[in-house]
């Protein structure tokens, strides 16, 4: 008989921000995260850097699958005791800046 792997998938709905932030406490580099959007958009790809700092801010990167997207990013603040709702911006080959794509809706994490 074959061994299997398991693999631990959590999916976390952005109205729930506090299970959110607790989720990205899980997140480590490698992780498979896929992003939801609130206009329908998705990105997915394996974490990269993360930047978590409970009560203050975080910020993720992931690698997009996308063709010609090099990097994609959700972050959000807590401000006067509420978290931000998460933007998520992407940067593409040959642009200048950072393009916002818009809001996160959910987050798939797979370890």
């Amino acid at each position: 008989m074959k061994a299997g792997t398991l693999t631990r998938v959590r999916i976390v709905l952005v109205s729930d921000m506090q299970t959110f932030t607790e989720t990205l406490e899980l997140v480590v580099l490698g992780d498979n995260v896929r992003i939801e959007l609130t206009n329908g958009m998705t990105y997915e790809g394996p974490a990269s850097p993360i930047d978590y700092a409970p009560d203050e801010r975080f910020r993720l990167e992931i690698e997009p699958k996308h063709e010609g997207i090099r990097r994609c990013e959700v972050s959000a603040e807590y401000i006067d005791g509420e978290w931000s709702t998460p933007e998520v911006r992407h940067y593409k080959f040959g642009d200048d800046d950072w393009i916002v794509a818009g809001e996160a809706d959910d987050i798939e994490i797979t370890q």
